[in-house]
C-alpha cells in the first residue's frame, strides 16, 4: 500500500516521499480503515520538522487524523460494521490503511461529509477542551488570536453558546468578514491601534483569559489586556518566536502565563471526559455548527505541493490529502 513517509527531520516538501509499505492486518480487538482524506495540521508539519512534543521513530508516516471506512475486523470486534464510516485520530494517517483499536473509532453520521469528518478530531475536540480548560462562565470575556482557523471558529461558536464573550483577531479584514459571517460577534484586525478597539469593546469589563495561538510581535499586548488575575493562556507558537509578556502584569495584575497541549489532555483525563467532549464535537458536526473547511484536495504523488500549501498565508481552510 502506499504511504506517505519521512526518514529524516527537515523541511516537510523535502523530507516526505510517497513509499510502499506492507498492507496492515488487524489483531485482537482492532479493526483497519480504509483511508479517504486526512489532513494536514501544523503539529504535523512541526513533528516532521522534529520540533513537536513528541518525536516519533523514523522511519515515520506522517499525519494525526483521517476519515475512512471500516475495512477488516480483527478477533473479538463486535459493535462495528465493515463499511461503517468513522473518523480517527492517530499517528500515521496518511496511508491507503491504518489499524487501530476498535474502541477508538468515531462513527460519522451520514449527513457529515468526509472533508469535516476528516478533520473532526483535532481541532475541534481542542476547541471543546479547551473552552472547558479556560474555566470561564458566562458573561466572562476572552480574547483569542488566529481566530478564523478551524480552533479559533469552533472555540467561538461553543463559548457564544455558553453565554461567553470572545473578542476574535486576525491579521487581514476578509477574515474578518468571513468570521462575522460565521456568526462572530466581535472581530477584530491587528493593526494601528487594535488593542484599543479592543478594550473599548470590552468596556468595563475585564478580560478573563487570552488564548494564543502565534506567540508573536502583539504578545506582549495580548498580556497586557489582562485584567487582574486573568490568564494567558499558549495554544499554539505559529509567530516562532518567543513568548513575550509584561513583568507588571504578572506582578501588579497577579496574571498567570500557561500552556495548553492536547495530548496532555487526552493522557490524564477519564474514558468518561473523553466521551463527553467527542460526542459534543460530533453533535455540532451533525448540527452543522463547525466550519471545518477544504481548501484544497491533493492525492499523495502531489504531496510536495499540498505540505507547501499547508503553510502559505491567508489559505481558508484545511489542506487535505486524498489517499
Amino acid at each position: 500500500m502506499k504511504a506517505l513517509q519521512f526518514a529524516r527531520f527537515g523541511e516537510p516538501a523535502d523530507v516526505v516521499a510517497l513509499s510502499e509499505i506492507p498492507k496492515p492486518e488487524p489483531g485482537s480487538g482492532e479493526v483497519r480503515v480504509r483511508v479517504r482524506l486526512a489532513p494536514i495540521h501544523n503539529h504535523d508539519l512541526a513533528t516532521i520538522r522534529g520540533i513537536y512534543g513528541v518525536k516519533p521513530p523514523l522511519p515515520a508516516i506522517g499525519g494525526s487524523e483521517s476519515a475512512g471506512v471500516v475495512d477488516a475486523l480483527g478477533e473479538g470486534v463486535d459493535g462495528i460494521a465493515v463499511g461503517t464510516r468513522v473518523a480517527l485520530g492517530a499517528r500515521g494517517t496518511w496511508t491507503e490503511y491504518v489499524t487501530l483499536p476498535a474502541a477508538s473509532l468515531l462513527p460519522v453520521p451520514p449527513n457529515v461529509p468526509d472533508e469535516i469528518a476528516a478533520q473532526l478530531v483535532a481541532m475541534p475536540l481542542s476547541a471543546v477542551v479547551l473552552l472547558d480548560e479556560l474555566r470561564v462562565r458566562a458573561g466572562d470575556w476572552i480574547v483569542q488570536n488566529a481566530a478564523n482557523g478551524a480552533v479559533g471558529r469552533t472555540l467561538m461558536r461553543a463559548a457564544q453558546k455558553a453565554g461567553i464573550n470572545v473578542i476574535n483577531l486576525v491579521r487581514r479584514e476578509s477574515a474578518a468578514e468571513e468570521l462575522r459571517s460565521f456568526g462572530a460577534q466581535h472581530a477584530v484586525v491587528q493593526e494601528g491601534k487594535w488593542a484599543e478597539r479592543v478594550r473599548d469593546i470590552a468596556g468595563t469589563n475585564a478580560i478573563a483569559r487570552v488564548v494564543d495561538s502565534l506567540c508573536d510581535q502583539n504578545s506582549i499586548a495580548l498580556n497586557r489586556l489582562l485584567g487582574p488575575g486573568g490568564e494567558h493562556v499558549v495554544f499554539g507558537a505559529l509567530g516562532k518566536s518567543p513568548l513575550s509578556v509584561d513583568p507588571g502584569a504578572l506582578i501588579f495584575g497577579q496574571t498567570v502565563v500557561r500552556g495548553f497541549w492536547m495530548i496532555a489532555w487526552m493522557t490524564s483525563a477519564s474514558e468518561s471526559q473523553r466521551r463527553d467532549a467527542i460526542g459534543r464535537c460530533v453533535a455540532m458536526a451533525a448540527a452543522g455548527e463547525l466550519a471545518l473547511a477544504a481548501a484544497s484536495v491533493h492525492p499523495f504523488s502531489e504531496a510536495a505541493e499540498a505540505l507547501r500549501e499547508a503553510e502559505s498565508p491567508g489559505r481558508s481552510g484545511k489542506v487535505l490529502l486524498q489517499a
